[in-house]
């Protein structure tokens, strides 16, 4: 899943496929041309119009909302597709984590005494996106076991 992200269309195909994929679009720094350095910035939407991306949308690590003109931007370093476990950005880790987690629950609830191929493929790629840590952390269990050898990750 370390998946370099080579521009725009990269950042905006990972959140418009968040769910099929997991993780998220984090790059180490992005600066704009006011000369604004941002750290660990995630991306959080990227908008187009008429076939040209117009603005882009990011937090940063201190959990600044910000949003840009894509004319603003100067460099974008060291853009990844990253697992939500495998983010330097802690602030929105903690989110993602807790979204994640919640999402997983109402999963388990809601196919509780079923489990199917789907919802298990499904499951599993949600904890992979968070780790068997946040898991145990939480005190969560699933409805089948997991084998911490094969998604342990974080």
């Amino acid at each position: 899943m370390f998946n370099m992200l080579f521009g725009l269309k990269d950042i905006h195909t990972v959140i418009a496929n968040q769910r099929k994929i997991g993780g998220a679009a984090e790059a180490d720094s992005i600066t704009l041309s006011s000369g604004e350095i941002y750290l660990n910035p995630v991306f959080t939407n990227v908008d187009f119009s008429k076939g040209q991306y117009v603005s882009i949308g990011f937090i940063d690590g201190e959990g600044q909302n910000i949003i840009a003109h894509v004319d603003q931007i100067a460099v974008i370093k060291g853009l990844e597709h990253k697992l939500i476990c495998q983010l330097n950005n802690t602030y929105i880790k903690q989110m993602l984590v807790r979204d994640t987690l919640q999402y997983l629950q109402k999963l388990c609830e809601v196919n509780a005494g079923f489990v199917t191929k789907t919802f298990k493929k499904e499951a599993l790629r949600l904890v992979q996106d968070i780790s068997v840590n946040e898991l145990n952390k939480h005190n969560i269990s699933l409805p089948f076991p997991v084998e911490d050898k094969i998604i342990k990750l974080a």
